[in-house]
């Protein structure tokens, strides 16, 4: 059963998503935004990717401090932004690492590269020196730690053009107006808003048909 929140309420990963062009269900976010809800039991082993995701930010702590960095993880970096208007932006970056007039924020990824990772980190990169005490007036520098690699992000990616659709995804997101609905199988899959929720919820990859055009 739904439950409408007080406030509009939105977590970073639902805005990189759309932000990266990998959600087209627009309505999935504004959704969430609004309400608390049932979900749908999914298959993901989340005790596995916690233990994988752990032992990756650890080892990466590790060679930061040997760095001589300060390293502050996870529940440290949590922020909320709060508009005007009463939406809420909250996310918990996995790594802060200051040195002097040096400061990243990491997250770490045990998956597949994504566009969406790189939305996140940005996202970041833009609200944790507006909220954050110990990234307050820095500017930061962001880097994604995959298992075998890792990619940079410089700073200069926050511009205008970004902050303008991080603004706009968010008005979008948690604004009154109910966005439409792209139900497909490839993000209904994904989902985990229940049926009684979206009765438009595809529930079951498309079947091929034979054609004799080629």
């Amino acid at each position: 059963m739904k439950k409408e929140r007080s406030s509009p309420y939105i977590w970073v990963t639902w805005l990189s998503k759309i932000m990266a062009g990998e959600s087209q269900c627009r309505w999935a976010a504004w959704f969430k935004s609004h309400y608390k809800a049932d979900k749908i039991p999914g298959d993901f082993d989340l005790a596995a990717w916690t233990a994988d995701h752990n032992c990756l930010l650890q080892r990466r702590k590790k060679e930061l401090i040997a760095e001589d960095f300060e390293v502050y993880i996870e529940d440290q970096n949590s922020f909320t932004l709060r508009s005007q208007s009463g939406i809420e932006v909250s996310g918990k970056a996995d790594i802060v690492a200051i040195k002097g007039e040096e400061a990243y924020v990491e997250d770490c990824k045990t998956g597949n590269p994504r566009n969406s990772d790189h939305m996140q980190v940005l996202i970041y990169m833009l609200a944790l020196p507006l909220c954050a005490s110990h990234c307050k007036g820095k500017t930061l520098e962001g880097r994604i730690i995959y298992k075998e690699s890792s990619v940079d992000i410089p700073s200069a990616k926050i511009d205008k053009s970004l902050r303008d659709l991080f603004k706009d995804t968010v008005r979008m997101a948690g604004g009154e107006k109910e966005l439409d609905k792209v139900p497909s199988w490839g993000e209904c899959r994904f989902c985990d808003i229940t049926m009684a929720d979206c009765p438009e919820r595809v529930g079951e990859k498309p079947t091929s048909e034979d054609h004799d055009l080629f």
